[in-house]
């Protein structure tokens, strides 16, 4: 484990991140099988002492002391305990945008960074694609969709909602330190009634909780992110999907694009639960071939 093993005697960068991957692949954990994993750990644990590029680092002949090798000792050994590495520097990058992930919010991971860009590709598929929308970002956790979507078309207004106050809290402070406008609001997206006040949108997105209570997740998953963002009653697997349906013919302009994340087993049945007459429904794959997401697109 990371605390059992003695600092680098060099203290460059190239030594001191070689020093990190080894270590890491010493611990013998199965999650540091991979050497280009161990790599990328060291890289995200490296950044969170100075965030300046590899190649900057070793042109400049960056040399870290001892309070920065101490703090990263101990960040290494948390990762070697299993605690997720963005939850031990505190942040994560999406779609280039450095985002703080709090215990509070979902990790954001790769695979949402896809469903970003296939809904900015629905929205592209619009008449006038390009002129000023109204976009809603359901379930928000750390609010990187709905700050991806803004950075990446920033004169379009995007209203985010979420049930929990601590996410909503990790997502303005993200806003904030962007210096991204987005509406936050604390909302319960299972309450049609309070989402219909909204009002109409050109476009919404969403990766809600639906993960089956009774499916058994990693430990540095199942231990380390909050179940109200990941799990739905195993009866209703559906449950939020359903609902933003239901939201369509109120809340979704009549060339709307609507978007979510899906468990890969669900994904079919909700495309079949979003037929809706007059619109296309297409399922979407991500990079690693899983069927990952519904984009539904009204015209």
């Amino acid at each position: 484990m990371a605390h059992l093993r003695s600092l680098p005697a060099d203290n460059t960068d190239r030594s001191v991140r070689r020093w990190v991957k080894e270590t890491l692949i010493a611990s013998g954990d199965t999650m540091f099988a991979e050497e280009r994993e161990c790599a990328a750990i060291a890289d995200r644990l490296m950044a969170d002492l100075d965030p300046r590029s590899r190649l900057i680092l070793e042109a400049v002949e960056r040399r870290y002391d001892e309070g920065e090798l101490t703090t990263l000792q101990g960040n290494l050994n948390r990762v070697c305990k299993g605690e997720p590495v963005q939850r031990v520097v505190g942040w994560t990058e999406f779609r280039g945008l450095r985002v703080g992930c709090s215990g509070d919010v979902l990790i954001p991971r790769p695979e949402t960074e896809e469903v970003v860009q296939w809904f900015l590709e629905g929205m592209d598929m619009m008449e006038a694609p390009r002129s000023r929308k109204r976009v809603l970002d359901i379930g928000t956790g750390s609010g990187c969709v709905a700050l991806a979507i803004k950075a990446e078309r920033p004169h379009w207004d995007v209203v985010a909602v979420d049930i929990s106050e601590a996410a909503l809290a990790q997502a303005q402070a993200n806003g904030d330190r962007l210096n991204l406008k987005v509406e936050w609001k604390q909302m319960d997206a299972l309450n049609l009634e309070v989402m219909r006040d909204l009002g109409p949108f050109d476009g919404v997105v969403s990766n809600p909780p639906y993960i089956p209570q009774s499916e058994t997740l990693e430990p540095h998953v199942q231990d380390h992110e909050p179940g109200l963002a990941l799990f739905v009653p195993e009866s209703e697997p559906l449950l939020f999907y359903k609902a933003m349906f239901a939201m369509v013919p109120t809340c979704l302009s009549a060339a709307g694009v609507m978007v979510a994340e899906c468990h890969s087993e669900f994904t079919k049945s909700v495309a079949d639960c979003w037929k809706l007459e007059g619109a296309q429904v297409h399922l979407l794959s991500d990079l690693q071939g899983a069927e990952r997401a519904v984009r539904l697109v009204r015209s």
